[in-house]
């Protein structure tokens, strides 16, 4: 069972999101980052100064790991 992502840990979050094939392109002049994945429209941007992880990032992450946990084939096995 996929557990929940609480972390504090800019890096972790960041290494996260890269791992479940996302994409951060810095935005410019503004200290900003753009957090892109194909799965939603819509994008996150956040200060990337900041060392603390934005909720909607911490909350982006979970909806991913929840869409890869229901795709995964063991689970069709289990019902």
């Amino acid at each position: 069972m996929i557990h929940a992502v609480h972390t504090s840990n800019g890096w972790k979050a960041k290494k996260i999101w890269i791992l479940l094939g996302g994409e951060m392109i810095a935005v410019r002049r503004t200290g900003e980052m753009r957090y892109f994945h194909s799965a939603f429209l819509d994008t996150v941007r956040a200060n990337n100064r900041r060392t603390d992880v934005p909720a909607v990032l911490l909350s982006r992450i979970n909806q991913l790991l929840r869409m890869k946990a229901e795709n995964d084939p063991i689970w069709a096995v289990i019902k």
